[in-house]
């Protein structure tokens, strides 16, 4: 198969459905980064949160990893994965007055896609790190939000581009 070939309708709805997963994400951004109620924890250990972190309702994770699987960097199978590559090759379908204009959207998502999907990771050891703590991670963690945002604008305008419909935000659980 021609690597430069024009894609097929099923592989440009990866990039709809990539979008619509982004959405979900950015939509249910605190449960999806937050794993909450699964340590199993002694009394003692229950009693010393409570303390020191004033809770009582169970303790929560933040999870930033989980952003990574929404954009493609976790899995073959994500729609995004690799989509970059796939945008490339979509190039020969805009209209070429706009092309320069596509394949500079297409680098600013590939650029913004790489620094979220680190930001994710550094947020992930952002309490092991000497001077970590949940606030370090909270803070990454508000950053990979931001670049997540500016990530799904430029997937948006690929779509755009592309005249690829918008589909309506998924639902139910991912």
């Amino acid at each position: 198969a021609d690597a430069a070939a024009t894609p097929s309708p099923a592989e440009l709805k990866k990039l709809q459905l990539g979008y619509g997963r982004v959405q979900y994400l950015l939509k249910n951004w605190d449960e999806i980064t937050s794993s909450c109620g699964t340590k199993i924890m002694s009394d003692l250990e229950r009693k010393q949160i409570v303390r020191t972190e004033g809770g009582g309702g169970g303790s929560c994770d933040k999870t930033p990893l989980r952003v990574q699987e929404f954009l493609g960097y976790k899995s073959t199978e994500d729609p995004l994965y690799r989509a970059d590559k796939l945008m490339v090759r979509a190039a020969q379908l805009v209209d070429p007055d706009n092309l320069e204009d596509y394949l500079d959207v297409v680098e600013k998502y590939r650029e913004k896609a790489d620094q979220t999907a680190m930001m994710a990771f550094t947020s992930s050891w952002g309490e092991a790190n000497p001077n970590g703590g949940k606030e370090v991670v909270d803070d990454y963690l508000e950053k990979t939000k931001i670049d997540t945002e500016e990530t799904e604008r430029y997937l948006k305008a690929i779509l755009g581009f592309l005249n690829l419909e918008v589909l309506p935000p998924l639902t139910g659980k991912l």
